[in-house]
């Protein structure tokens, strides 16, 4: 709350906020091809705290979460995800197969959470009533600097296919969460 106060006294709007965590988030992505790995790991953490604060800038300082605001934050999450891995695996094609796997389990739960999450009645401020699941945004975060670190060590580069394959299977997981929810709270409708 104080960092959005602050952000907002400075001129800076919640879709401003949005907007900025997705060019730097890509940016990110672009230090990670360029073989930049603390860049992109510090422009990634950048991208991430903007991405945090947007919804807070929004209800907290005058103005209201819009649908629209909504909308473009969780399209520019997926443009920040995708320039990231895209920027790893641009340096180590040995991933590809692996984050094709990672991608498609990424495409399933997406799916899954926006199709659960509009089917719910919207009971908060923001978008979409989000269905639990044991990976947030925070954890793909997170994996995306592991895995840029690892990648960028010449002697654990062998730990990148696992570590995708891991996180491919706690995306099935998370998707199966989301979707026996959605079937638990949605028969009744």
């Amino acid at each position: 709350s104080a960092a959005a106060r602050i952000l907002h006294r400075i001129g800076v709007t919640a879709n401003g906020a949005t907007i900025a965590a997705a060019i730097i988030g890509v940016l990110a992505g672009v230090a990670f091809a360029t073989d930049r790995v603390g860049l992109g790991i510090m422009l990634l953490a950048v991208s991430a705290a903007l991405d945090a604060i947007d919804g807070t800038i929004a209800r907290e300082c005058g103005g209201a979460s819009t649908s629209f605001g909504g909308v473009m934050d969780l399209c520019f999450d997926r443009v920040v995800e995708a320039a990231v891995i895209i920027g790893i695996v641009w340096r180590h094609p040995e991933l590809d197969f692996y984050a094709l796997l990672l991608l498609t389990s990424w495409y399933v739960n997406i799916t899954v959470f926006l199709a659960v999450g509009a089917a719910m009645e919207r009971t908060g401020p923001k978008l979409i009533d989000y269905p639990p699941g044991i990976l947030e945004r925070t954890e793909a975060l997170i994996f995306f600097a592991v895995l840029a670190l690892v990648e960028s060590t010449h002697y654990l580069t062998w730990m990148g296919p696992d570590l995708c394959l891991a996180m491919t299977a706690l995306e099935i997981v998370t998707g199966a969460q989301r979707f026996l929810f959605g079937r638990a709270h949605l028969q009744k409708s």
